[in-house]
């Protein structure tokens, strides 16, 4: 990849060789891990524990209501 930078009378070209997919995809995924991670401590910081658990709790419960309902139509 070659980028070409230009400024009055003035031009920069860098060459550039782009990222492997495999690693954008792996850098990708572990920056996605620390902003949830990130996020869900502060959550716990700002509600406590048990209203993270109880809020899981209840999603898990309305999915099987929701499954359960699916399954018998």
């Amino acid at each position: 990849m070659k980028i070409t930078w230009k400024h009055g009378d003035r031009s920069i070209e860098f060459e550039h060789t782009p990222m492997p997919p495999e690693r954008f995809n792996a850098l990708c995924k572990l920056a996605g891990a620390v902003i949830g991670g990130a996020v869900l401590l502060e959550s716990v910081h700002m509600v406590g524990l048990a209203a993270i658990v109880a809020a899981v709790v209840c999603l898990v419960l309305v999915g099987f209501g929701k499954m359960g309902k699916w399954m018998t139509e």
